[in-house]
């Protein structure tokens, strides 16, 4: 007998959006009585995603489905929520025995481009609530700050699943997650009202943004001898990115071809690691629409990086830039612009960025070249500088103020056995900490 299969939807959406699915379901042979469509308020100021995962565990309940596995299939911003209650700390059990199959469409993983842009005066007229009453134009700050890119509820969620604790995998014992997502965007119009935002995307999430595909670097420049740690990837190979061509954001939802809707019948049907890797090698591998959106991706791969840098306190460091640096052998520096040619800050703290790159380009850049990083930060005031520690400090040296190189030439790509810094669609963590201290220190504490 088939789970019971919840729909929730994304940001500005109602349960009245997975039309098209269910009437898939039913005609595939589900039961009705097995489906439940869920909807939840978005367009309020004050709700957070977390609010909605805990609202989302009440409805469970209602319904008694909160003590037997379910099946879910989300859109968009409903990855957030379905993320948010598989990790919330208020329950006392694990609540992934729970969920079995979960079918992610256009997920909002790692948030969206154009989620900023729904705070602004022209964001709340067009996306706004419309209904009359105390929430009218409201445009969902909250979770809309949850899903801007490089958002600090993003990186925490994200070391909550998938660094610090890794909640999917191909066994029966995590839930199975399949990732889907349209290779078309929103076309040339769109791209006048958001100029940008649709590179590398179906029109509002990232290629590189929306798969479970990711890793954490620490690079701890506080310590002499560098503290560089690498973390193992997540889901790389057991739950990779399946494109899909000839679909935006809301077509995957609106207009789904047949041809996908058998996948993902077909993605709820696995039931053991054997089963997972027969979806991916034979299911997938044969269907016309996913061969066609990797002919379309193959030279447009694109890759994210989330950074957040802060002190030795654990204060943020809010003024920095990072530039990847390829220097040759008579040690002429070219920089990578295309590494810094797309970053959005985090609007409530720019200790966190994200990296839009596109990687295309940058082998040839590479090649031959020694690749380093250079991070300069300001404290925006003379009297305090942060410092750190360089590639070639010596032991036992002394941090210089200013900016700090450190060579990954060693992660380039080339070294077998050494983690490449470049791998698209996939979003790498970048956790950065330098030394604040006085410049010097007697201009700060002295003896009268």
């Amino acid at each position: 007998m088939a789970n019971p299969l919840i729909l929730v939807h994304g940001y500005g959406s109602s349960g009245q959006a997975f039309s098209k699915w269910k009437d898939a379901f039913l005609a595939a042979g589900r039961k009705v009585e097995e489906i439940s469509v869920g909807s939840y308020v978005t367009l309020n100021n004050e709700i957070t995603v977390d609010d909605i995962a805990n609202g989302f565990q009440h409805a469970l309940h209602l319904r008694e489905l909160d003590t037997k596995p379910f099946d879910a299939l989300v859109h968009s911003t409903g990855m957030l929520v379905m993320r948010s209650w598989l990790t919330a700390s208020n329950v006392q059990t694990s609540r992934r025995g729970l969920l079995k199959h979960l079918v992610a469409l256009a997920p909002a993983t790692f948030g969206s481009p154009i989620a900023a842009k729904g705070r602004s005066l022209l964001g709340r007229i067009f996306m706004g609530n419309k209904h009359l009453g105390p929430d009218f134009l409201d445009s969902g700050n909250l979770v809309l700050s949850n899903l801007e890119l490089a958002s600090e509820y993003t990186w925490t969620l994200a070391h909550k699943d998938l660094i610090n604790t890794k909640l999917y995998g191909p066994d029966n014992d995590t839930p199975y997650v399949f990732v889907f997502d349209g290779t078309n965007d929103y076309g040339k119009l769109a791209e006048i009202f958001l100029p940008g935002d649709q590179k590398g995307s179906d029109g509002v999430v990232r290629w590189s943004g929306v798969a479970l595909n990711t890793r954490k670097i620490t690079l701890n420049l506080g310590l002499a001898q560098g503290g560089v740690k690498w973390a193992d990837w997540s889901n790389l190979l057991d739950i990779p990115l399946i494109p899909v061509a000839g679909l935006n954001h809301n077509q995957i939802l609106s207009e789904p071809p047949q041809e996908l809707v058998s996948l993902v019948l077909q993605a709820l049907a696995v039931n053991s690691k054997d089963d997972v890797s027969k979806f991916y090698n034979t299911a997938v591998a044969n269907a016309a629409i996913v061969q066609q959106a990797k002919q379309k991706l193959a030279n447009n791969r694109w890759q994210q990086f989330v950074v957040h840098a802060t002190d030795s306190h654990g204060s943020a460091i809010t003024d920095y830039s990072i530039e990847i640096l390829a220097i040759g052998a008579d040690g002429s520096e070219t920089s990578l612009a295309d590494f810094e040619a797309d970053v959005h800050p985090f609007a409530a703290d720019a200790s966190f960025r994200c990296f839009h790159v596109q990687l295309d380009q940058l082998p040839a850049k590479i090649a031959g070249n020694r690749l380093v990083a250079r991070i300069i930060a300001s404290t925006g005031t003379d009297l305090v500088g942060y410092q750190g520690y360089g590639t070639n400090s010596a032991v036992g040296a002394t941090p210089d103020f200013g900016p700090v190189d450190l060579d990954i030439s060693a992660y380039d790509g080339s070294q077998s056995g050494k983690p490449a810094l470049f791998y698209p669609f996939t979003t790498t963590l970048i956790e950065i900490v330098l030394n604040r201290e006085p410049i010097p220190p007697v201009k700060i504490f002295q003896w009268t």
